[in-house]
């Protein structure tokens, strides 16, 4: 299956997001085992949309 460019720029920058929030992490004091916080900041990255919506009503 061949990804496009526009596929592949967008999940570009969700890794590139994932790793920001990979480091907040890390910085905040968070002990988090590698593969865990890779999955976590993949995830988090992949639903920013949802995310902002929950953080927002705090």
């Amino acid at each position: 299956m061949a990804v496009s460019k526009k596929e592949a720029d967008a999940y570009d920058r969700i890794l590139d997001a994932a790793a920001e929030l990979a480091e907040l992490i890390e910085h905040s004091g968070i002990v988090i085992d590698e593969y865990d916080l890779e999955e976590l900041t993949i995830y988090l990255a992949n639903n920013a949309l949802r995310m902002k919506e929950i953080l927002s009503r705090l």
